[in-house]
């Protein structure tokens, strides 16, 4: 949950409706707030999933598209901008999208503002800056075409904000505030990505911090010049379409960027509405209503939506909106939950046991392990990264490169969360139960891991054992090739003649590409073998060559 601060006379001014509309209106559409009387601001409540309320001027357009069924067109006038994109970046952060936007006049207020959803889309929709960062540069002080390169780290020298002197990327990377909160994202790589203008100025290193020189928006500062770069395609189009839309509403003109890449070009920002099927029996079948077409259009209105026919029109700035449902619940918000009547379903579906894991839960966490939960949804380039080539599920229409099919194992996944806690402290002992999608099958697996600075083989099979032991099993290892574990030091488990998961040390190789300095033993295992396997099977022994 996400808290951003709004003045209340700011709040009044820019949608028109007085403090206690505003405050049921944000309540009836899912942002919830409070009123803090000793500094005149509304504390607002967001979860993630509608990042374009981090920004004042997306509540209040939300607000009026509430109560007046207000719509706002965005669109951008034809600039004469470019930003040339070098080959280098694609090993780091290849993908970039700009925007300028002229005739803003900032106030003290507005440039918190800005700050404050800048940070907030970052944290959130960015993943930290691992996904994205954000650059908003006075337009007077660039020179363009401007250049999105690489360049070696002790070469990258300019003045960083917040600091009164040049520094290297190194130093900055070091000792910079900014640098020490995002720099271990690119600190590994030979060369890091820069902004920098046809003079040669260094605009930024990303996604770390601005220059002082080319990179301060102040009071006098009425053309602004806005990039975000990272990984992920969708998600820096849905965090530019955001700032660009808040921009637009405080009065600015936006202009489009021509970002010429090595073998295509684009003009960014783009603007048009995104058009998504909506069935009104669909709709009427889900909410259990008798929705007229022109009821319809007149709910989806007040979430901000046009209605073209059967199709909704969604707005650039909902980076939320990836499926009908998400159209439908809106509708549902519009229509009041309070409206809907409580009332038992009208099918029936059959139950089955539920498999009981409260001896392994008991077990992992008596031997100290913590739990984690990672999404089901993976990517070929995560399970490329452990050696996994076999078949996967994948998604038809998936909205970003990081989710685009189901997992097959959770061993990627527990990697993932270690790269992601490696600062935390040290040693590290994690666990998950958790569904996998295999063979066409979903399976429950139990993964868990330790990461230290030197593990032994010993300890980490004693854990191991102890696990197998507590579920009133005896433990057996054999040979095993699985591609992600040091064949030394690594082995198939078995239950009797069961082979019910693999045990081991993860290659040196694949914890570089984590960018994990320390060692890692892991166990992948079908928790449903486990527990299901009878204390009386049979205990021949495979070869125990471990």
């Amino acid at each position: 949950m996400a808290v951003v601060e709004f003045l209340i006379s700011d709040f009044e001014k820019l949608c028109g409706f007085p403090k206690e509309r505003i405050i049921n209106g944000l309540t009836e559409i899912g942002a919830p707030c409070e009123e803090e009387k000793e500094t005149g601001k509304l504390l607002v409540e967001l979860t993630p999933n509608r990042p374009d309320w981090f920004a004042l001027e997306g509540l209040s357009r939300s607000l009026r598209s509430y109560y007046k069924n207000e719509i706002t067109r965005y669109a951008a006038k034809k600039g004469d901008y470019a930003v040339d994109v070098d080959a280098s970046v694609e090993k780091v952060r290849p993908y970039t999208v700009c925007a300028v936007v002229r005739g803003l006049r900032f106030t003290d207020e507005r440039i918190i503002d800005m700050v404050q959803v800048q940070e907030k889309l970052v944290t959130t929709l960015g993943r930290r800056a691992k996904k994205f960062g954000i650059g908003i540069y006075p337009l007077d002080k660039i020179a363009f075409p401007v250049d999105y390169t690489t360049m070696r780290p002790e070469s990258i020298v300019y003045r960083p904000l917040g600091w009164d002197k040049e520094a290297a990327g190194p130093e900055i990377i070091e000792k910079h505030p900014k640098g020490l909160e995002h720099g271990h994202i690119i600190k590994d790589f030979a060369r890091w990505p820069v902004f920098v203008d046809a003079k040669g100025k260094v605009m930024a290193l990303l996604p770390v911090v601005n220059s002082a020189e080319t990179g301060q928006v102040g009071l006098g500062t009425n053309d602004i010049f806005i990039e975000v770069s990272g990984i992920d395609g969708n998600s820096i189009t849905a965090a530019l379409n955001i700032l660009v839309t808040m921009f637009a509403d405080m009065g600015g003109t936006v202009y489009s960027v021509e970002v010429r890449y090595p073998h295509r070009k684009i003009a960014t920002p783009d603007l048009k509405p995104k058009r998504m099927k909506v069935d009104l029996k669909h709709v009427n079948r889900l909410l259990g209503l008798k929705l007229s077409a022109k009821d319809l259009a007149l709910l989806a209105g007040r979430m901000g939506y046009e209605m073209e026919g059967s199709y909704a029109l969604v707005p650039p700035y909902r980076a939320d909106v990836i499926h009908e449902v998400d159209v439908i619940e809106d509708i549902a918000i519009a229509y009041g939950y309070n409206k809907f009547v409580p009332k038992l379903p009208d099918f029936f579906t059959p139950g089955r046991r539920s498999m009981e894991y409260g001896t392994v839960d008991a077990a992992m966490r008596g031997m100290g392990f913590l739990e984690i939960t990672t999404f089901i949804l993976t990517n070929r380039n995560r399970l490329e990264r452990i050696g996994y080539v076999g078949e996967v599920k994948e998604i038809m229409n998936p909205s970003g490169e990081e989710y685009t099919c189901l997992r097959p194992t959770l061993l990627a996944d527990l990697l993932s969360v270690f790269e992601t806690n490696k600062n935390k402290g040290l040693p590290q002992r994690l666990y998950e139960l958790g569904v996998v999608y295999e063979a066409e099958e979903t399976k429950k697996r139990l993964v868990f891991g330790i990461m230290d600075r030197k593990v032994e083989y010993s300890t980490a099979k004693g854990h191991l054992q102890s696990l197998i032991g507590e579920c009133g099993k005896e433990l057996s290892l054999g040979k095993t090739d699985h591609p992600a574990f040091d064949p030394a030091r690594a082995g198939a488990v078995f239950i009797g003649n069961r082979k019910i998961g693999v045990f081991g040390k993860i290659k040196d190789d694949i914890l570089k590409q984590q960018r994990l300095e320390f060692e890692v033993y892991a166990c992948e295992l079908d928790v449903e073998a486990l527990v299901q396997v009878e204390q009386n099977a049979d205990t021949k022994k495979p070869n125990q060559a471990l």
